[in-house]
């Protein structure tokens, strides 16, 4: 290695580092407890992070030198390629770096302090979402959901002005827009994308109206009414993102008074693989002012790994604490003797596929009975209409994704055009969910990923589509996971150790000798 690249590699990790700790601190922080100097501090620390990766010098550099391929060999090659990306995403002067940061606090606040007012009374999400889940009162429902989107009328005008900055950034780069940037810096080629997304829609679409129409049914028998008059608000959830309670089979009650921390515990110990010391770090439970989501967040690239959860002892937070886990396990296991800037899981997809492969252990056989402790013969049953509860819910959330990347491709285009419209064209088009007679409000603007997560869900289909191939690899190599050690090492071996040395579809051809190949998901749910 040239001393000229040496020395440039090691300025930029000694650099970013403290920078990095203090905005995950802050991060931290401020989800925390979502008080008023947390945000701050959040936005401090992130505007400062932004600014130095801002450093067009530095840009300049990274690109020189990728470009120039003076890296001695791979691992290089794709650290100082991971530099140049990380530079590139941030090209944005002062002025703009300080407007993100502020816009993206304000709107955080928000979202944090948001509770939802139903006659009065104030209803956390968790609450919201066990009345939408299990009421049979229309009127009900409906003024809960309607509740529900109280946030997006106070946020819309700062998300909108968010897009406006976000494009100013990119097209002073020289891209369309921030959704092309995001993409194209993030190795996803958005033509290939589309593509591959069109394939998925022709490939869902009878499927899911199948699905659709038996789930139809059973909320309309559920709620005493006609399927003509079912809305938006019959369906279990706020965004119709996976399926509500239906078929014959009650798979809710097996999970309700289990304490999600022993069933995590019992799972990943049955794997090998330890996470007392990841819940120890780990805030768990609701309160006040918490942010209200899920998350895992590796504080140091050291060991300091983290999972904000808000735990109920339901179906619903076991399958989430679980999917967390995924995320922090992948993070505690990488290569440690790595540089420490790649230190990370190649792509945001890659570790989405290994927690929503967690995650939906709840539905395994193998894991009801040993884990959870159901009887065989019932656990047949449970886990029967839990394969068909999957395959309802990949099927369901392909189609919100496609809602989701369709909105946010258009809102990119252009943030001026009539966005509460567009949101229910591509709902009835893609959920086939019928829009609210004489609706007109910034429904989009509910969904916190639009604002401070943006461009962000075609990675959790990505993942899904390699969850299915890693999957199909595990069950040949090792027979299944739950309850096999020798799963776990596969998984610290094959898919967690590589850490970022390389990029996710190389990963992908690493961990099952085959591109990524979306024939796995679509045999899953066809």
């Amino acid at each position: 290695m040239s001393r000229d690249l040496e020395t440039f590699i090691r300025e930029v990790e000694t650099q970013v580092r403290p920078l990095y700790l203090a905005y995950t601190q802050a991060m931290w922080e401020a989800a925390t407890t979502g008080s008023e100097e947390a945000n701050r501090k959040e936005q401090e620390a992130q505007a400062a992070l932004m600014r130095f990766w801002a450093d067009p010098e530095r840009c300049a550099t990274a690109r020189r030198m990728h470009e120039s391929g003076q890296a001695p060999d791979p691992l290089m090659a794709r650290l100082l390629k991971r530099i140049y990306l990380s530079a590139a995403e941030a090209q944005q002067d002062e002025a703009t770096i300080e407007k993100l940061t502020r816009l993206e606090a304000e709107v955080r606040k928000v979202y944090y302090n948001f509770r939802a007012q139903v006659g009065g009374e104030r209803l956390s999400d968790n609450r919201l979402d066990e009345i939408l889940r299990t009421s049979a009162d229309s009127d009900v429902v409906r003024q809960v959901w309607e509740a529900s989107k109280q946030v997006g009328a106070q946020v819309a005008d700062t998300v909108r002005e968010l897009a406006r900055t976000r494009n100013a950034a990119a097209q002073a780069q020289g891209f369309r827009d921030h959704f092309q940037r995001s993409l194209t810096l993030n190795e996803i080629d958005e033509d290939e994308l589309l593509a591959l997304f069109k394939r998925l829609d022709a490939a869902t679409r009878e499927p899911f109206l199948r699905l659709k129409a038996e789930i139809d049914q059973a909320r309309a028998d559920h709620f005493g009414i006609d399927r003509e008059d079912l809305r938006p608000w019959h369906y279990g959830d706020r965004f119709f993102q996976q399926p509500p309670p239906f078929g014959k089979v009650d798979l809710e009650s097996h999970f309700l008074g289990k304490d999600p921390i022993e069933l995590a515990l019992a799972t990943y110990d049955g794997l090998g693989l330890e996470v007392r010391d990841i819940l120890e770090r780990s805030d768990l439970y609701p309160r006040e002012g918490k942010n209200q989501h899920a998350f895992c967040l590796d504080l140091d690239h050291e060991g300091d790994i983290r999972t904000l959860n808000n735990l109920e002892p339901n179906r619903r937070w076991i399958e989430t604490l679980l999917h967390e886990l995924g995320h922090a396990l992948y993070d505690k296991f990488i290569d440690r003797e790595l540089p420490w800037l790649l230190r990370t899981p190649p792509h945001t997809l890659s570790t989405e596929a290994i927690a929503l492969m967690m995650g939906g252990l709840v539905d395994d056989r193998e894991w009801l009975v040993q884990v959870l402790e159901v009887p065989q013969e019932e656990a047949e049953r449970l886990a029967e209409a839990g394969r068909a509860l999957l395959r309802a819910g990949r099927l369901v959330f392909t189609r919100w994704v496609l809602v989701m990347v369709n909105f946010e491709r258009a809102l990119y285009r252009d943030p001026e055009r009539d966005l509460d419209s567009l949101w229910w064209d591509l709902v009835e088009r893609f959920q086939g969910l019928k829009r609210p007679e004489g609706r007109r409000a910034p429904d989009w603007a509910a969904k916190y990923h639009v604002a401070l997560a943006p461009v962000y869900y075609q990675n959790y289909e990505l993942g899904y589509l390699v969850t299915a191939q890693f999957q199909d690899r595990v069950q040949r190599e090792v027979g299944g996971l739950v309850g096999r050690p020798q799963a776990g090492r596969w998984l610290v071996e094959r898919v967690f150790r590589p850490g970022a040395s390389l990029d996710w579809a190389a990963h992908v051809v690493a961990v099952t000798d085959e591109a990524l190949n979306p024939d796995y998901f679509v045999r899953s749910v066809a």
